[in-house]
């Protein structure tokens, strides 16, 4: 069974937040609030799953909800610019279209400086 291959000391640094932890490490979950935004991204690593949910204040349900099934990995990329984990190539459906080939393009979660979901893609 493949790991989802990551380092969490650079996630607690980029994101400035101690995850919650599940019991053996199941999962990691981490809980960010800016201004009336605020993200939740879970990360299971024995699975490699990630969910990224992005909720306003004050609302019950999430107005994003990303799920990453089957991903490789994520890393911590810092520039000049900014700071974001890049996630890799996931599958995005549940379904037939999986089993042909993984898309050429993975998801951005941009931390600084502010938040912010894109994707980007790479030759394949």
């Amino acid at each position: 069974m493949p790991n989802f291959s990551w380092e969490p000391l650079d996630f607690l640094e980029a994101l400035e937040v101690v995850p919650v932890v599940g019991e053996y490490g199941i999962y990691y979950q981490y809980l960010v609030s800016r201004a009336s935004l605020s993200l939740s991204l879970t990360i299971w690593p024995l699975d490699c799953d990630v969910e990224i949910l992005f909720k306003n204040e004050g609302s019950a349900e999430p107005f994003v909800r990303l799920n990453l099934l089957d991903c490789p990995g994520a890393r911590v990329i810092r520039d000049d610019q900014r700071t974001y984990i890049e996630f890799s190539a996931a599958r995005l459906f549940g379904g037939r279209f999986d089993h042909a080939h993984t898309p050429p393009y993975g998801f951005q979660l941009q931390i600084q400086p502010f938040i912010q979901i894109s994707t980007f893609s790479y030759p394949v």
